[in-house]
């Protein structure tokens, strides 16, 4: 990575709307979903790490978000 560059704030926005983010912004990214370990999810998918992997190219982290559950 370049010294001084901008890594985007995604962490907890929905995958739409951080894909876009990162575009605008000059990134290259790739989505990778996870999910727990039991359960079943239903929610919209948010961020949850975004990883630098070469400049300006990086991976979004991704998993569903459970209705009533905070953190």
């Amino acid at each position: 990575m370049v010294k001084g560059e901008q890594i985007p704030d995604v962490l907890a926005l929905e995958v739409e709307e951080a894909f876009s983010l990162c575009h605008l912004l000059g990134w290259q990214v790739h989505v990778q979903t996870t999910a727990p370990p039991r359960g079943n999810p239903r929610g919209p998918q948010r961020v949850v790490r975004f990883t630098v992997i070469a400049p300006r190219k990086g991976v979004l982290t991704v998993a569903r978000e459970e209705a009533g559950k905070e953190v």
